[in-house]
């Protein structure tokens, strides 16, 4: 799990409402939401990658249908990394009240 403003890509606006296509930088940034998962696949200069929320979940693929299947599978490691997500979103929300 990695934490997109911490990535060797550019930083950008990962955000739910920011759908489809985008220029940023003079780059074309797709946002493709992973139909009955908490995923988007990222497709940035022809790498593409899972993200949940601001995490990067998966490695760089040359291929957004590689990336969808990394996020489809059910594993261990993936559900540590959604539990810890979603840890880290509720202790945010904590500090915050």
């Amino acid at each position: 799990m990695e934490n997109m403003k911490n990535t060797e890509s550019k930083s950008a606006p990962f955000g739910a409402d920011q759908q489809g296509k985008q220029e940023l930088n003079s780059e074309m940034i797709e946002r493709k939401d992973v139909k009955d998962t908490p995923f988007t696949i990222i497709t940035i200069e022809g790498e593409s990658f899972g993200v949940m929320g601001e995490y990067r979940v998966t490695e760089k693929y040359d291929s957004a249908v590689k990336a969808e299947s990394e996020v489809r599978k059910v594993t261990w490691n993936r559900m540590v990394q959604v539990m810890l997500i979603l840890g880290e979103k509720f202790k945010t929300v904590e500090d915050m009240v």
